[in-house]
């Protein structure tokens, strides 16, 4: 099964898919202009990893802002990866790291929309550091 790591840029997000691990992460800006050249190679790796995923499948997303085109990716990602609830023996974990009101409110919209259960956590002093409450 291919991974996937790409760094992360003024506009784009740092992505790594590790599917040896069942880890996948998702961190930073997603301003892109062109989204299905970056998110559609992000997606096929996603969409092959969900048919036969590790045991237990860890995602976190931690975007500190984004534009609506990218906001379109990250529902249909997060859909494509709540296939693996239906999957007997297998369990899904994502949580949504959030810096701000709006961010932790773009994360409960995700939640409602998108009906996957996602974890919000606050992130503390950024997204790579020590996480507080749960919602």
């Amino acid at each position: 099964m291919e991974s996937l790591q790409i760094a992360e840029s003024a506009k784009s997000p740092f992505v790594n898919f590790d599917c040896e691990n069942g880890f996948f992460e998702i961190r930073g800006r997603s301003i892109i202009e062109n989204t299905f050249s970056f998110y559609e190679p992000v997606f096929k790796v996603l969409s092959d990893y969900v048919k036969d995923p590790k045991d237990t499948t860890i995602v976190h997303l931690s975007l500190d802002y984004y534009n609506t085109s990218s906001q379109i990716w990250i529902y249909n990602i997060l859909k494509e990866l709540n296939k693996i609830n239906d999957i007997a023996g297998k369990e899904l974990k994502i949580t949504w790291f959030y810096s701000d009101s709006d961010l932790l409110d773009a994360g409960k919209d995700f939640r409602n929309v998108s009906k996957v259960p996602i974890e919000l956590k606050e992130a503390k002093g950024g997204f790579d550091d020590g996480l507080d409450e749960e919602i």
